[in-house]
């Protein structure tokens, strides 16, 4: 006889996404994938309910039927659908409010069951022909369709964890679970709340576990799943699909910081419980320790498994000094100030906002320290609200240097506020910009420039623009009229001369802007007796503050001692040349190569010959004569895409030159 599925338990399967086509794991610990097919043409017989037979002439009755039989026979509450149903009418109506079990088809396992008892009432049931159904504990224990609903009851009466049993399992019932279960939706979402493991399915392709907030989630995972196309990346150790593996690869290459974070961002979702983090990335780093253990995602989330939701070590806590409360390290911050004051970020947000509030200069919440645009960034709270902190910060810094008499370093960015005090503020560094990023140097805020001081950066620059215009050319033909190797050269140059031309543009108009400023500083502007730099009177009497006005506002760059206009030394511009001086400047095209002993070109890695170029914007970086055109070019292209200015390069003759320097 086949039974009938009401309304409720139709849609509830239909919500649950259980279909003849959809087949979910019902043992995610055993790696079986069982198939769940709703067939329409079966149904589920209970062989008792409530110690009375059912029997085969059975048969629903309609609502209506139900009401008017409860108004004249004593109620009694359907196990299923919670509603009164007179007792002549209550088999009959139970048989018709039984959902509809999925036929659960087992593979050839040591899981299959032809025939047991059900754990609870010891009545015989078979899983294969839906008179049971087997919750994925350790021991599979398998029910009759009655016990089964009746615990699900107990435990929305008792408002308790549903567990497999509550005398003799303790397994905690998942979201999976309650899904695969065919439960009417009504008792399906009234349970939910009280689930509280976290545990998630095992796909049976890859053995990773599987995220999921329906059943539908699993399958589309499994489908998708070709753990035979997967590659471990050689740096991180990440499976990745072959087809991506090289890009992939030479992304993890470049990047040596990030490949034990991509590591633990591949474990995080795909372990049977969740973790944090920081215990998965502390778990790495006890696991490489042990030279004899193998580092493999799978392995890891193997061994995590057998632990089930309890993390096998103990992270190292730190205790908040405002709230003495025990965090992981990592929800602790620490403070640049010398004594490193660490605060849970909850007591470091309460600080600021205190502090805010007050009107005050955001510092330390335990010192005076002024806290920095980088330290407030880290602030784990909303975008627009960090935003809101950080111009807070940035406003209340430009007041306070406005109205002092303190040096101070301000970004020379117009649009941007950004400004800090200095331990010495004459000192030559490099600064970076919190607020924008853009890079300058301490002293004459111009592109930050290594190895060289401030006031032969116009000269280097017009020396560069006549090489790379002009006399690039012009040198290499000279040198092939004496040297046949150089006619390759030549040739190179003169094949990318169109290339270059961009880039020459670029450094003509730097060049005439440099020209400009320099007749224009001549004209206006002194160096400040105290740290030489370069000052403008704008107006007003000649009482002079270097860094402000005099009477406050208007913060710049500068020492913040006080003198007169007439005290301070006239501006020295640098001397303009023409292209001709710089090729007087150049080696006799008849003369031999000179060796930098010592030193060796970056494009080429052989020893510097001939000219040496050098740039004063990196590091280190160094061209030979062959690879100069070349590389230079590169060198710009690439700048360009990262929208910085274009790097100026030193041509450097002789090493007594390159000695002068250093």
């Amino acid at each position: 006889m086949e039974n009938k599925v009401n309304e409720a338990s139709r849609n509830s399967l239909d919500e649950m996404n259980i279909d003849n086509n959809q087949k979910p794991c019902l043992f995610p610990d055993q790696n079986v994938l069982d198939l769940l097919e709703l067939q329409q043409s079966r149904g589920i017989n209970f062989n008792t309910v409530n110690n009375e037979v059912f029997t085969e002439s059975s048969t629903p009755q309609s609502d209506s039927q139900t009401t008017s039989a409860c108004t004249t026979n004593s109620a009694k509450e359907c196990i299923l659908c919670f509603n009164f149903i007179s007792e002549a009418d209550y088999e009959a109506h139970v048989q018709a409010c039984l959902p509809k079990t999925p036929d659960v088809s087992r593979t050839n396992t040591i899981f299959q069951r032809k025939q047991d008892a059900c754990l609870n009432c010891s009545c015989l049931v078979n899983s294969a022909d839906d008179s049971g159904f087997i919750i994925p504990c350790r021991l599979n224990h398998i029910y009759c369709f009655q016990c089964l609903y009746t615990a699900m009851k107990e435990f929305l009466a008792s408002k308790l964890m549903p567990v497999c049993h509550a005398a003799f399992c303790d397994y905690q019932l998942s979201r999976y679970d309650l899904a695969c279960i065919p439960l009417t939706q009504r008792m399906f979402h009234q349970i939910l709340p009280l689930v509280q493991t976290q545990q998630r399915p095992q796909c049976p392709r890859c053995c990773f576990y599987v995220e999921i907030q329906q059943i539908v989630d699993l399958d589309q995972h499994i489908e998708s799943c070709h753990p035979e196309n997967m590659v471990p990346c050689e740096y991180c150790y990440c499976p990745t699909d072959f087809s991506e593996y090289e890009e992939h690869r030479q992304q993890c290459a470049s990047d040596g910081t990030g490949r034990q974070q991509k590591l633990v961002e591949y474990i995080l979702p795909r372990t049977k419980y969740p973790f944090r983090a920081q215990q998965i990335d502390f778990f790495i780093e006890n696991k490489k320790k042990d030279h004899h253990s193998i580092i493999h995602p799978l392995s890891i989330v193997e061994e995590l498994a057998e632990y089930n939701d309890v993390f096998p070590m103990e992270l190292p806590t730190r205790d908040c000094d405002i709230c003495m409360e025990s965090c992981f390290l990592d929800d602790i911050f620490v403070f640049g100030c010398d004594e490193s004051h660490k605060l849970c970020y909850k007591c470091y947000e309460q600080s600021c906002i205190v502090k805010m509030n007050n009107n005050e200069i955001l510092t330390c919440a335990t010192c005076p320290y002024q806290l920095q645009y980088g330290e407030l960034k880290q602030l784990r709270i909303s975008p627009d609200q960090r935003n809101l902190v950080v111009e807070y910060q940035v406003q209340k810094t430009f007041d306070r240097y406005a109205s002092g008499s303190r040096g101070v370093i301000k970004c020379p960015n117009q649009a941007c506020m950004w400004a800090f005090e200095p331990g010495n503020p004459n000192e030559h560094f490099r600064v970076t910009c919190q607020m924008c990023a853009n890079e300058f140097c301490s002293f004459c805020n111009q592109q930050y420039h290594y190895r060289t001081v401030c006031e032969e950066i116009p000269v280097i620059t017009e020396r560069w623009f006549f090489w790379c215009n002009t006399e690039r050319g012009r040198y290499l033909a000279e040198r092939a009229k004496q040297d046949a190797n150089y006619a390759v050269q030549l040739a190179e140059y003169e094949k990318q001369h169109a290339a270059s031309r961009q880039r020459n543009e670029e450094l003509r108009r730097r060049y005439e802007t440099s020209v400009e400023d320099e007749k224009y500083k001549a004209q206006n502007c002194r160096y400040c007796p105290h740290c030489n730099r370069v000052v403008e009177r704008m107006e007003g009497c000649d009482s002079m503050v270097c860094g402000r006005d005099y009477h406050g506002g208007n913060v710049q760059s500068g020492c913040g001692k006080n003198f007169t206009w007439e005290q301070a030394k006239r501006y020295k511009s640098a001397a303009i040349r023409r292209p001709e001086q710089l090729a007087n400047e150049l080696p006799a095209p008849e003369s031999p190569l000179v060796v930098h002993e010592n030193i060796n070109c970056d494009g080429c890695h052989e020893a510097v010959r001939g000219i040496r170029f050098d740039c004063v914007h990196c590091p280190s970086l160094i061209y030979c004569e062959k690879c100069e055109q070349r590389c230079t070019l590169a060198h710009s292209d690439e700048n360009r895409r990262q929208g910085q200015r274009q790097h100026v390069f030193r041509l450097i003759m002789t090493p007594f030159e390159d000695a002068a320097y250093f």
